[in-house]
């Protein structure tokens, strides 16, 4: 098993990991353990991709930043298992980076259309009001007073929270 581990953490691109992962599978040979280091490489993966494609300065990441770089890996993965490509993700964030990939999805609907283009790639919306609900310094006062109607949470406890 140690040899099916080391073999996963040294695949560097999808299209090796995804055929390993059906090798591993059709032989019978993911346990937990190969599971678990399967999903760990698989979102390693994805947040590499995002931070290359999308064109983002991986020098620091706030933990807004962070939070919402792991919602948009764990949606690529998804689409990546399914032989899809995550193209929406990647417009939204050349279009806006991180935070504003957010900000768009939770308050627009028009322009690119954000939200519904991320919700097609299987980024939940909800996911992404949570974020801004637990930093609400890191977003502007529109996108805060937008996820805290849709959460049920004033917006003053929001803000004396950051105090």
């Amino acid at each position: 098993m140690d040899r099916v581990i080391a073999q996963i953490s040294q695949t560097i691109d999808w299209e090796d990991l995804i055929a390993l992962e059906r090798t591993l599978a059709n032989r019978g040979l993911i346990s937990e353990n190969v599971r678990a280091e399967l999903n760990r490489h698989a979102h390693t993966l994805a947040r590499r991709y995002l931070i290359n494609r999308g064109r983002l300065d991986s020098s620091f990441f706030s933990a807004a930043e962070e939070e919402t770089l792991d919602v948009l890996a764990a949606a690529v993965v998804a689409l990546r298992r399914s032989q899809q490509l995550p193209h929406n993700i990647v417009k939204c964030l050349r279009a806006g980076g991180l935070i504003g990939t957010v900000e768009h999805s939770v308050c627009h609907s028009s322009g690119l259309q954000y939200r519904s283009n991320l919700e097609e790639d299987g980024v939940a919306r909800s996911l992404l009001e949570a974020i801004v609900i637990r930093h609400p310094a890191e977003f502007d006062a529109d996108t805060v007073k937008v996820a805290s109607l849709h959460a049920g949470q004033p917006v003053e406890e929001l803000f004396q929270a950051v105090s």
